[in-house]
């Protein structure tokens, strides 16, 4: 009996020992391999799409913010009967099990996403179904309460929180969350497990950036403009709505729509700003800038008569021709009436030096300073490089392109009493440490012209929709002031000017006396009726009047009996 119990003594201290000797072992020379292994089990690190701050208007009401979302993902590897946890989360995602169970299957390591921004029902749903090898990550998604309102000035994001385009990609790095990953613990189901609070806090909060955008303004030309479009069945259409005393763009906007919740884009215009990205030849608008420059000059009067050759005109080898047969026209009735001769025979007489440094000086050729990233200068060929027919057509919008914030500048500049100014489509933006960024409003860029000059302007603009080509544009309440535009469209192919593809537009401002608003409507191929007056027009009138009423903005009762004689007879 004492043989036998020294015996099992000495097997259970063996066997202790052996079990000390494995644990020490494991304990000091496998420590550091040991604890990765067991960590990579059970945390995974996360890098959730970032959190963006809040995109405004001028008074603060959200364009886009970010809203938490779940997203569901699976780890293959934890899942044995891939297609009975198929067939669980079919109506739970409401996918295909087909397809829910070709995601498992080909997930080419341990982690899958199955299906993303789930609204709050199915996160919850996910949630109480507890799958094992199935989980939930909440994240956040941008969200616009307003639909696609101002859709390219906002900009698109894309799947993993990155601005692509507009201010979104403007004020990445002040908008985006840049917190590091996060690691998500979970137990042996692979679900999921709640984390300390001081891993989940984000950054500090209180970034956002405010634009000049008025929502009210911005629908309210989105809605006119969509209107436009169905009328002309144009290709696309665009328009700027502008204070002309402080250069803030209160409203601008292009058709075709931006769609800001859809998941791919298919060509990369879509996310470009028409308004300052895209070029065009203005036709008409742009006698605006031959207008300025004679009367500033004093090259013309505006009662001084010019023949306008019945509607034809051969100037060295090139046939000009007006759209109706003029003969005496004074040059407050060239502009009216949008004669084309009378306006080169103007050109001629000021000369193509002078003429250009008008251009150059109200702002095409160049950038308008609006600070959004991509903006096309436009285009204007120096001096040296004009054919001996470049001045007279120039006169008249041909040879030379703008965009539509160019034009909107250029003529709030007369609008304001001959100050360019810069555009602006920020008020403020804070950054997530804190930092705060204004913009000053207004920043005159040079005077262009003189007070008496941009008023002198103003009443032949004014005539313009009074008399002349822009009578669609009337408006009952207040004065408008404004130009026509009916630009003819190189064809690619022949390299010459198509005949039946038109840039039709309108450019003004209102009330014609006190301006408010500048107000910039472009279609481009409209169909059937090609003239701007008839196409881009209407849209400025009922955009204007819309407007004006929201602003509170008092009818030109002072100015209506000016209005009934500038009707019969032209004062100038």
């Amino acid at each position: 009996m004492k043989f036998r119990f020294r015996l099992v003594q000495a097997l259970l201290c063996a066997g202790f020992s052996a079990v000390l000797l494995r644990l020490g072992y494991l304990q000091l020379w496998c420590h550091d391999d040991l604890f990765l292994r067991a960590r990579n089990q059970s945390q995974r690190c996360i890098r959730e799409a970032p959190r963006r701050g809040p995109i405004l208007d001028r008074q603060g009401r959200v364009l886009a913010e970010s809203v938490r979302v779940g997203s569901c993902y699976a780890d293959p590897r934890l899942i044995s009967r891939v297609d009975d946890v198929a067939r669980r989360l079919s109506p739970i995602l409401k996918m295909p099990v087909s397809a829910i169970a070709a995601k498992i299957r080909k997930a080419p390591g341990s982690f899958v996403w199955l299906a993303r921004h789930l609204p709050v029902e199915q996160a919850q749903a996910l949630e109480k179904a507890n799958l094992l090898g199935v989980g939930l990550q909440w994240e956040y998604k941008r969200f616009y309460p307003n639909g696609d309102l101002a859709s390219h000035l906002l900009g698109y994001v894309g799947g993993e929180g990155q601005g692509l385009s507009g201010t979104e990609r403007i004020f990445n790095d002040s908008l985006l969350d840049t917190r590091p990953p996060r690691h998500a613990l979970r137990d042996g189901r692979g679900t999921g497990l709640s984390l300390p609070s001081e891993e989940t806090e984000g950054k500090p909060g209180g970034t956002y950036v405010r634009l000049t955008i008025d929502r009210t303004i911005q629908y309210l030309a989105e809605k006119e403009l969509e209107w436009g479009m169905k009328r002309s069945r144009a290709k696309t259409g665009m328009i700027v709505v502008q204070d002309p005393h402080t250069g803030e763009i209160l409203a601008a906007a292009s058709r075709p729509n931006l769609e800001l919740t859809a998941k791919t884009l298919s060509h990369v215009s879509e996310i470009q700003i028409p308004a300052v990205h895209a070029v065009f030849e203005p036709g008409s608008t742009f006698k605006v800038v031959l207008a300025a420059a004679a009367l500033e000059e004093g090259t013309v009067k505006p009662g001084e008569t010019f023949y306008c050759e019945n509607g034809e005109w051969r100037y060295r080898d090139l046939t000009i021709h007006d759209h109706s047969r003029e003969k005496i026209l004074t040059f407050a009735q060239v502009i009216e009436r949008s004669s084309n001769i009378g306006t080169a025979k103007v050109a001629l007489r000021l000369g193509k030096e002078k003429f250009y440094d008008y251009v150059r000086a109200f702002g095409f050729g160049t950038l308008t300073g609006s600070e959004i990233p991509g903006e096309s200068a436009g285009l204007l060929k120096p001096i040296p490089r004009w054919s001996g027919v470049s001045l007279p057509i120039t006169s008249f919008g041909q040879e030379v392109s703008v965009t539509a914030l160019q034009l909107a500048c250029a003529y709030s500049a007369i609008a304001n009493g001959g100050v360019l100014l810069e555009p602006r489509l920020f008020v403020e933006a804070v950054d997530q440490i804190g930092g705060r960024k204004t913009w000053e409003t207004p920043t005159a860029i040079r005077r262009v012209i003189s007070e008496k000059t941009a008023a002198r302007l103003r009443d032949i603009l004014q005539g313009v929709v009074l008399r002349g080509t822009g009578k669609d544009a009337l408006l009952d309440g207040w004065t408008v002031a404004g130009k026509t535009g009916t630009a003819q469209k190189i064809d690619p192919r022949t390299r010459k000017y198509s005949a039946d593809k038109f840039v039709a537009s309108f450019c003004g401002f209102v009330p014609a006396v006190k301006p408010r608003l500048t107000i910039v409507v472009v279609y481009d191929e409209p169909q059937g009726v090609s003239w701007g007056g008839y196409n881009a027009g209407p849209v400025f009138r009922n955009v204007a009047w819309h407007a004006m009423t929201y602003l509170g903005v008092s009818s030109d009762k002072e100015t209506r009996l000016a209005r009934r004689k500038l009707r019969e007879v032209s004062p100038l």
